[in-house]
């Protein structure tokens, strides 16, 4: 979404207020926005130089609970006092004390008394020589301009509370947010001072509101003020013409009003397009329509997505009609990934390609081709379609691409250290911007720049290692365990970007870099739970258990903490381990949880509007579910007609083919099939579904039945090949189960063709194979057998 872009708070959200004046603008690094001489003039004393002196009282308004009692006070009466020989200027108690080293201010975090400073005027003796010359008048000092302190002084303070906030976000509550909170308080004081005791320019005034409603709607809880003191910016800015500023205050005042009512948001926002649209300030349309569009997918409802893509089609026909085409290449890559989000059926993955079809279009733009997080992003989509599309030739082929894309993610110059980035618009959009900062912004060369957040680029690779992993996790076995390697080395950044404090060295507010952490543990904890998945898949089963414990103690600390866990952890989460607890023999536990919320079918049922991933986990549950129900001596054999039943339509008709694969295999071992004919169909069918997908779990499953069901104890060479495939594909699974089963059906293929010593020496490779399974498992087969 388009978003202010400030160096000194490195928020992506509000530039700084008063950047586009010389003596205010932020240096690179986020350091203060003001020169040492400026302080030093208001906090020593220059021989031939008269002082003022202030002894007020500190001003009882910015003394409360969180905001610290020794704010610089604003009433600076200019008492002049002249001496002959001695000129002395006294710091009040109530001011912090400032110390300049390496021409660098920093500011004292405790209130210091400073000593009167004592300079001695040229005395009358020079070289021990008495002289009676008169004594010269001293010069008089330039007055101090406090407005200029008190916003340098702002600034300062916001400086030195966002340098250390990424730090603050991963201590202890209550141990440095408390010194952080003091120095955000005292910013504001200051520029409430500004704003309350001085009479200021137009211009200054509205970017002194604007940085003051930023801050206080980032930090604090205080919405009313920020738009009491943004309703007043608005007004002073209609008066004046000051067209940038004013829209630059509406996009935060929508932002406040989103958090309190959406709707209320979304009126705002139509009426102040309208009224932009009327003034032909296009790229400020741009901008306030993005905003929409964001806010829209926040709330994710139907409603909201449908009015995104309008808004997105809005957007793209401007854009066409006036030849913006990184416009245009935004707005419909955004397309592209809204409906690969909200995905329901193939329609959905067509539109998604169709959109990205015509982003590859425009790639070949000079202006797009500079755009490198565009490049990435399209990959990246395309990558998601055909990953939903369950196609894995495709996938790989997609992945090599993301993988190139990603190549010169290091050495692109467009990547800001932030994830930020900033499309070209011509100029001729809106000719009243002159600032260099902000969501809008006029560049070098005099084109408009429009800002987009972003993700960084540690970011960006993390998630490529996530997708490639998941890409390449049904050749996990045959390819060296690429797909483990991938999603390791993806955790392996993700911890040390939550654990190295020394690498966050981007200034931002406490409450951005906690939103940024608790972002990588979501990212890190959904890689260790598909880790889990494909360890199962080749029955590495303490690995699992132990990624699966790693994931239940996030899931209590941030329940502990009343912090939300996404849906899709959450649901997985139980899901694996009911599927590691049926895999060693804890079949009865596995069913509970099958049964329950949030896997059950029952849950699917009650949901509003479940999604894709709630529907499949529940299918996927049932299916399990069927295959411990199947049992005739269980207690609960009964109810496995009656799920089949519910389930087979809702898998028939599931784009997954590997679910409907599972469906035809568990209908063709049911102890209710009818006839020979029925389970070669099934088999046939289910077959024909899992060959395409590459899923060499299934296949090892349907070739050993396949084998046991028409070849079992037939002599002949076809039965012996059947055997034969259906072990090698074991093998090939890695699966110590299946191994063990296909070393059992072969060996009775052998005997009964009279090779005793081949089928003595397969025997014994199934045995050893067996025994390395969970001992519940093991009794189980026993029993079986």
């Amino acid at each position: 979404m388009a978003s202010y872009n400030n160096n000194a708070s490195h928020r992506g959200e509000a530039a700084p207020p008063y950047a586009h004046h010389a003596q205010y603008r932020a240096r690179a690094a986020g350091s203060p926005q003001f020169s040492a001489s400026t302080v030093t003039a208001s906090s020593s004393v220059v021989p031939n130089q008269t002082p003022y002196q202030y002894n007020g009282p500190p001003d009882p308004r910015y003394t409360s609970n969180n905001a610290p009692h020794y704010y610089p006070s604003h009433n600076f009466p200019r008492q002049q006092q002249v001496q002959q020989k001695v000129h002395a200027v006294e710091i009040p108690q109530s001011s912090p004390s400032f110390s300049t080293t390496n021409q660098r201010i920093g500011v004292n975090r405790q209130p210091q008394l400073s000593q009167a400073a004592v300079v001695q005027t040229p005395s009358s003796e020079k070289h021990g020589q008495h002289t009676n010359h008169h004594q010269q008048r001293p010069q008089k000092q330039a007055p101090v301009d406090y407005q200029v302190l008190l916003l340098s002084l702002s600034e300062e303070y916001f400086s030195a509370a966002y340098k250390h906030g990424a730090g603050m976000a991963s201590s202890a509550p209550g141990t440095s947010d408390r010194e952080y909170y003091k120095l955000i308080a005292t910013g504001l004081g200051c520029l409430e001072a500004v704003l309350g005791r001085f009479k200021l320019l137009p211009e200054r005034e509205a970017i002194v509101r604007l940085r003051y409603a930023t801050v206080l709607f980032e930090e604090t809880e205080n919405t009313m003020l920020a738009e009491e003191a943004l309703g007043k910016g608005v007004a002073l800015c209609d008066r004046h013409r000051l067209f940038n500023l004013k829209y630059n205050m509406q996009h935060l005042l929508a932002r406040i009003f989103f958090g309190k009512n959406p709707r209320v948001a979304f009126k705002f926002l139509d009426g102040v397009i309208k009224d932009v649209q009327a003034y032909q300030h296009i790229a400020w349309v741009y901008a306030f329509r993005f905003l929409q569009i964001s806010l829209h997918l926040r709330l994710s409802t139907h409603q909201d997505v449908q009015s995104a893509l309008n808004q997105l089609k809005q957007v793209a026909m401007v854009s066409n009609d006036l030849g913006d085409k990184p416009v245009l290449a935004v707005a419909t890559i955004i397309e592209a990934m809204t409906y690969v989000r909200e995905w329901t059926d193939e329609e959905s993955i067509e539109q998604a390609q169709m959109a990205l079809a015509g982003v590859r279009k425009l790639q070949f733009d000079s202006e797009i081709a500079k755009l490198h997080q565009l490049h990435v992003l399209t990959s990246i989509v395309d990558l998601c379609c055909s990953l939903h599309c369950f196609d894995p030739a495709q996938a790989s082929a997609k992945v090599q691409a993301m993988q190139a894309a990603m190549k010169n993610v290091d050495s692109s110059r467009s990547w800001a250290a932030d994830g930020s980035f900033v499309i070209p618009i011509k100029s001729e959009r809106i000719s009243s911007c002159n600032t260099q900062q902000g969501i809008l912004r006029k560049e070098h060369d005099g084109s408009l720049a429009l800002t987009f957040n972003w993700m960084s680029k540690d970011d960006a690779y993390c998630l490529g290692y996530f997708l490639s992993g998941i890409a390449t996790a049904h050749r996990n076995t045959q390819d060296g365990h690429k797909s483990e390697r991938m999603f390791e080395e993806g955790i392996k950044r993700m911890k040390f970007a939550i654990d190295d404090k020394a690498k966050a060295a981007l200034p931002m507010s406490i409450s951005c870099s906690t939103l940024k952490r608790r972002w990588h543990e979501e990212m890190m904890h959904n890689m260790r739970l598909h880790l889990a998945f494909t360890l199962c898949a080749r029955r590495s089963w303490s690995a699992a258990m132990t990624e699966k414990d790693l994931i239940q103690a996030y899931r209590e600390s941030m329940a502990a903490s009343l912090q939300p866990v996404s849906e899709s952890l959450q649901r997985l989460s139980v899901y694996l381990e009911a599927v590691i607890c049926q895999s060693v023999g804890q079949v009865e536990q596995a069913l509970s949880l099958y049964e329950n919320d949030p896997c059950s079918l029952e849950s699917c049922d009650k949901a509003h509007r479940p999604s894709r991933l709630h529907r499949d986990v529940a299918l996927l549950s049932s299916l399990n579910s069927l295959l411990i129900l199947c049992n005739p001596a269980h207690p609960k054999h009964d109810q496995f007609a009656p799920i089949l039943s519910r389930i087979e339509q809702l898998c028939l008709h599931n784009p997954n083919r590997q679910i409907q694969s599972a469906l035809y295999l568990i209908t063709a071992t049911t102890p209710a099939s009818p006839t020979i004919v029925h389970t070669k169909q099934a088999l046939q069918s289910a077959l024909q579904t899992a060959k395409p997908t590459d899923n060499n779990q299934l296949m090892c499953m349907l070739l050993n039945l396949l084998s046991w069901r028409f070849f079992r104890g037939v002599v002949g060479e076809q039965s012996e090949k059947s055997a034969m495939t259906s072990q090698s594909q074991a093998q090939k699974c890695m699966d110590s189960l299946w191994i063990s089963v296909s070393a059992g059906v072969l060996s009775d293929t052998l005997e009964a063709a009279g090779k005793t010593e081949e089928a003595k020496q397969v025997r014994e490779n199934g045995e050893a194979a067996a025994a390395t399974l969970p001992e519940a498992l093991q009794v189980a087969m026993d029993t079986e057998s």
